[in-house]
Formats: structure tokens, C-alpha cells, sequence
């Protein structure tokens, strides 16, 4: 837009003109709104436990075990004491982090235009956005693989911890999602040593429009439940329960192997459905003066040049607590 600008030699001028004719000069013009179709929000991450850090690493207690009954005899008690196990748990706090630099200059030639005043404005916001979108993203994949000695600088994955846990299924080419899902929510029920409530299952997009077609087929109908406000899916009854079926367009698929599963057949993917106790996400966060668990916007001096250099900044972590037996990964081929 700057060989629009008042002060653009005639030459430019010229050359920018859309048509120049008797009693016509006509020049390019843009709508003042800018076509913006980005996402930047995800539903996981406007429902999972957002906690102020206790610091770094963040640590939690978690029992494991009670005391071990046993039968006796009745007419002379001779019990073995025993007591509950816990463990100490830890998460190391991450860091997301973006940077934009705006010049004087253009701010400046921008704001005199007029016509995209708010750019300025929008591009600071963004700067936001791309952090939470980076977060949206990595507490589902993200490639780090131990909480408390990490490895790389980004989070530990949802889809690893619980893989690591070991509470996986696979549904082969073939065979019935309905089934496998709700055959997998049973088999979490069923344990005998853990109270396990499993409240929502997260699934790829595709994998949720293969379920819709196999539903159709069937002549299954789904409920309809509010997950967050403005947004209702279906929910798929369980032995826990109406279960919301929420699909995230962040949670990855696979033609290799991962997260404990074989690689799928040849010309097949791995779309993961990821079934949650979704109280026992946790996700610790560093904040400021403000308790925010939200990216903060700090605008630091100018530099030499002029520039204006904003930087956006998220301090946090994602713990999949009773990753082993509270949630399940399954891939459905």
C-alpha cells in the first residue's frame, strides 16, 4: 500500500493505475477487512484444569495402592500390617514463546492511510494466537518423552503418556468403531483397583466422520450434549455413560509406528481416538502478577532501528495424571 501513498511520484503512480483513459483514472483499492480464516482455538484446551504451578518442576502426589486385607482366624487375629504406596509425580514447566517486529515507519504510513488501521493492532494478537496454537497442538504430539528429565523443549504428549501407560487397543481395517471404542470404555470400568470415570473421548476428524458413516449405516442414532459454550457434539453411549465425541483437528494420525501401536497395514493410517478422565488433566502454568494461565504480550524497548519488538510468552506444562488405567489411546485403522 505505500505507492498509494500522497507523497507517490506520478511515475508510480502511473504504473499502479488499475486504467488510465479520457476522464478515468482509476487506481487499485482493497477492502479495509482482511480475509482471516486461521484457526486459533481449540475446545481441549478451553476444557482441561488450567492450576497455578507450585513451582518447577510441578509436583503432585498420587496413591497408587491402600492397605492389603486379608482373611483370619476369626478366634485368634494375627493381621500383617500393610499401609497405602504413593509416589511423588513432577513436571517440568515449558515454554512457548513468539516474537513480531514492527517498524516505526510503517506503523507510522499505516496508521496516516487509514484504510488498514487496525493491522497493527491485529498483528500483535496474532502473536498470541500462534503460541496457543502451537500449545493446541503439542499437548496432543508434542515430542518430549519424560515429565521431570526432559529431553527436547517441547511438551510431553497427551498421546505419549498415555501410551507409555500402556492402556492402548488397536481397531483393524474392518472392524466396527462403535464397538471397539465402547468395548475399550468397558475394559476401563472393569478395573477392580481404580475408580475410573471416563467423561469424554477426543478423536481425529476423519476418524469422527468414519464413526458418523458407520452410525448412519447402522442406524445408530447419537445423543447431543454442550461442550463448551456455543458448541454441541454427539455423544456415544458407554458403560460410563453418555460420552461427548469431541474432534480435534490437533490430534494427529500415523502410517508408522507410534505411541506403542504396530504401523498400520500398507495404504492405511493410524486415526487415534484419545478416551479421557478429563478431571485428571492437568495443565500447571507461570504467571505474573495476573493469575492467567493465557499467553502474555510484553513490548520491549526500541531498538536502534526504531523497531517495536512484541513478544508473546506461555509458561506451562501438560500432566496426564493416571496415565496408566484413568485413559486409554486407541487407533483405529
Amino acid at each position: 500500500m505505500k505507492q498509494y501513498s500522497s507523497s507517490t511520484t506520478g511515475a508510480r503512480f502511473s504504473a499502479a493505475a488499475d486504467f488510465l483513459g479520457n476522464g478515468a483514472v482509476e487506481v487499485p483499492v482493497f477492502e479495509s477487512e482482511i480475509l482471516d480464516m486461521i484457526r486459533r482455538e481449540s475446545v481441549a484446551l478451553q476444557r482441561f484444569n488450567h492450576v497455578p504451578a507450585n513451582g518447577d518442576p510441578h509436583r503432585y502426589f498420587e496413591q497408587t495402592a491402600i492397605g492389603t486385607a486379608q482373611f483370619d482366624n476369626k478366634r485368634s487375629l494375627s493381621p500383617t500390617p500393610s499401609g497405602p504406596t504413593r509416589v511423588e509425580r513432577s513436571a517440568v514447566i515449558k515454554c512457548i514463546d513468539n516474537q513480531t517486529n514492527i517498524t516505526l515507519y510503517d506503523k507510522n504510513l499505516t496508521k496516516q492511510q487509514g484504510q488498514f488501521a487496525q493491522v497493527v493492532a491485529k498483528d500483535i494478537e496474532d502473536t498470541a494466537s500462534a503460541v496457543v496454537v502451537l500449545s493446541a497442538q503439542s499437548i496432543w504430539d508434542g515430542n518430549d518423552t519424560s515429565l521431570l528429565t526432559p529431553t527436547t523443549n517441547e511438551y510431553v504428549g497427551a498421546l505419549t503418556q498415555i501410551g507409555d501407560g500402556g492402556q492402548i487397543s488397536t481397531i483393524a481395517p474392518g472392524s466396527s468403531i462403535i464397538d471397539g471404542l465402547k468395548a475399550q470404555v468397558s475394559q476401563m470400568m472393569a478395573n477392580q483397583t481404580y475408580k475410573v470415570k471416563p467423561n469424554i473421548i477426543y478423536l481425529n476428524p476423519v476418524l469422527g466422520n468414519a464413526l458418523d458413516a458407520e452410525a448412519k449405516a447402522a442406524q445408530i442414532t447419537f445423543g447431543k450434549t454442550e461442550v463448551v459454550a456455543g458448541v454441541q457434539v454427539d455423544t456415544l453411549k458407554t458403560q460410563a455413560g453418555e460420552l461427548p465425541i469431541i474432534t480435534e483437528p490437533y490430534i494427529p494420525s500415523d502410517t508408522t509406528a507410534k505411541y506403542g501401536f504396530d504401523a498400520p497395514p500398507d495404504d492405511y493410517s493410524n486415526y487415534y481416538a484419545v478416551i479421557l478422565s478429563e478431571p485428571l488433566i492437568e495443565m500447571p502454568f507461570v504467571y505474573d502478577e495476573i493469575e492467567n494461565p493465557h499467553p502474555r504480550i510484553y513490548q520491549l524497548g526500541l531498538v536502534n532501528s526504531l523497531n517495536g519488538q512484541f513478544v508473546a510468552v506461555l509458561f506451562d506444562a501438560i500432566i496426564v495424571k493416571a496415565a496408566a488405567y484413568a485413559h486409554s489411546l486407541v487407533a483405529v485403522q
